[in-house]
């Protein structure tokens, strides 16, 4: 392999290692413009968007032993990663997809596992990092708030019964 193709099939290879996924995009039709404008709402998300070339891609996937994508290939192809909440990163490219009306996820490299076009609605579906993060911690309180409810209910009916006598000698009084 030519020195300059070995060069970009390594730079694909780092854009595959920076995270756990990879989103694949046909961005067919997309002024400069309009790269930069997704570009920039990438980023506060941690994610990048990249242009490559599918043989390129084959060989990166190839060398770092993931499944072969080229059911994916083909059109204008754009490699998405980086960041680490993949669901709101498939929203907003969802979201810019269809605001343009042009380009589309064509599918995914997921924990070393490829999802094709008809399963990628699937991540869109997954908790944010703040949901699940707030669903983690809901799951771990619940034992804790029940054990103090556990505990402070005898102390409490103690109480409500003290407050019982204490009305009914001060009515008899």
């Amino acid at each position: 392999m030519r020195p300059e193709k070995q060069f970009l099939v390594e730079e694909v290879g780092a854009y595959l290692d920076k995270s756990d996924y990879a989103l694949l995009a046909e961005y067919t039709r997309f002024t400069v413009a309009e790269v930069a404008l997704l570009r920039g709402k990438l980023k506060p998300l941690g994610a990048e968007f990249h242009v490559i070339k599918g043989t390129i891609l084959s060989k990166a996937v190839e060398s770092r032993g993931l499944p072969a994508v080229d059911s994916l290939l083909g059109g204008q192809l754009a490699l998405i990663s980086g960041g680490t909440d993949v669901a709101s990163i498939v929203k907003a490219l969802e979201a810019f997809f269809k605001d343009k009306d042009k380009g589309e996820l064509k599918g995914a490299l997921l924990a070393g596992q490829l999802i094709g076009k008809n399963r990628i609605g699937e991540l869109r579906t997954l908790p944010t990092m703040d949901q699940a993060r707030a669903q983690l911690l809901a799951l771990l309180n619940t034992p804790a708030t029940t054990l103090v409810r556990l505990i402070g209910t005898p102390s409490q009916q103690l109480v409500n019964v003290l407050d019982a006598l204490v009305r009914k000698n001060g009515e008899a009084a």
